[in-house]
């Protein structure tokens, strides 16, 4: 009798303990279930070990000043880098971003100060063009075939062309009064209603990264074109013959990667005094640098909008690191080339199966 009544509360923290373990296998397995296989998994690890790098080494990485500079180096790059991620991820690229940025961002000055444009008229005037840019980048690409890679090379070198001719190589100045600049490029002070006091010093270009995050995020993962996106870079002609409009995914994923680059450009135009004729340069590789990171494959059908953003967010460290920590600038492009080596070696041991269409 004696035995059975010690027996039973044995039995009992058996059983309990078997559960606990139970739920720490559960627990673990939908831990890894959500990061190992998912793009952005290396992305965040990196990031996240990145930070604490240069909090602990470079002197005032962490002041609100320097956090402000790089959340607005990154929402500038990020809102390039995402868009460039949903064409990289239908398995296509764009070269001509940073020429797009470039252009757009010295088209409205150029337009109202030469031309006698409104702030509104230069902003929608320059819109249009980008767009069209797009637009002849996936035409051109759909019905030629000719690699995107190509085309948008050669893009990349007319705009640039077309940005030096107008310019003659001069920078134009920019006048900030219109409340159109300060839409896209405004600084938040001290005094301002609610935000102020958290956010002083902080460019509203942060907002914009963050809207378009979502969109973009939304757009990918819970849409119908969505799934296109994911299915036209996987297998183009598996996603043909189920009746994705292919073709027409990519001319608008390439009006996307426009639109991005003039909004990175007016939102730089605005928050400068002048705009150089050199402004955008390499900001294509650095965009497709940051999608890479984010773990975008570049023969398509595998990435993330928001490994795209994190991306970004490691290159902005790296730019404002290095600075801090009194290193040239020109260090910048070797730390960048081996952070997407690293990152496409992380990515692959971390993610190694393919998201189902």
């Amino acid at each position: 009798m004696a035995d059975e009544e010690h027996g039973a509360p044995a039995a009992l923290g058996e059983r309990e303990a078997a559960r606990s373990s139970n739920g720490a296998r559960r627990a673990w397995s939908a831990t890894r279930g959500l990061l190992v296989g998912r793009p952005e998994t290396g992305a965040l690890f990196g990031a996240a070990v990145m930070f604490i790098f240069f909090a602990l080494r470079a002197d005032h990485f962490t002041e609100r000043s320097s956090i402000a500079g790089l959340m607005s180096i990154t929402a500038e790059l990020g809102i390039v880098s995402m868009a460039v991620a949903l064409l990289m991820i239908a398995g296509h690229f764009d070269l001509s971003v940073g020429s797009v940025l470039g252009f757009s961002s010295f088209l409205v000055p150029f337009l109202m100060l030469e031309h006698g444009f409104t702030a509104i008229e230069g902003f929608v005037t320059a819109l249009v063009v980008a767009v069209a840019i797009g637009f002849a980048n996936g035409f051109i690409v759909v019905t030629t075939r000719i690699p995107s890679f190509i085309v948008t090379l050669g893009t990349l070198l007319m705009v640039r062309g077309s940005l030096l001719g107008l310019s003659g190589g001069e920078p134009a100045r920019v006048e900030q009064g219109s409340w159109v600049f300060r839409v896209f490029s405004y600084r938040i002070e001290q005094d301002d209603a609610i935000i102020g006091g958290f956010l002083e010093g902080y460019q509203v270009s942060i907002f914009w990264f963050l809207g378009v995050l979502v969109v973009l995020s939304i757009v990918l993962l819970r849409t119908r074109f969505g799934n296109w996106i994911f299915a036209s870079g996987g297998n183009e002609r598996a996603a043909r013959s189920m009746g994705v409009p292919v073709d027409r995914v990519w001319v608008i994923l390439f009006m996307v990667t426009a639109f991005a680059a003039f909004l990175t450009g007016v939102i730089q135009a605005g928050r400068f005094n002048v705009v150089e004729a050199t402004r955008g340069q390499q900001y294509e590789l650095q965009a497709i640098a940051a999608a890479v990171i984010g773990g975008a494959r570049l023969n398509g059908g595998y990435g993330s909008v928001l490994g795209a953003a994190l991306g970004a967010f490691m290159i902005a460290m790296i730019q404002q690191g290095l600075v801090l920590l009194g290193i040239a600038s020109y260090w910048l492009g070797v730390a960048v080339g081996a952070l997407i080596i690293g990152a496409v070696i992380l990515n692959q041991t971390l993610g190694r199966s393919r998201p189902q269409i």
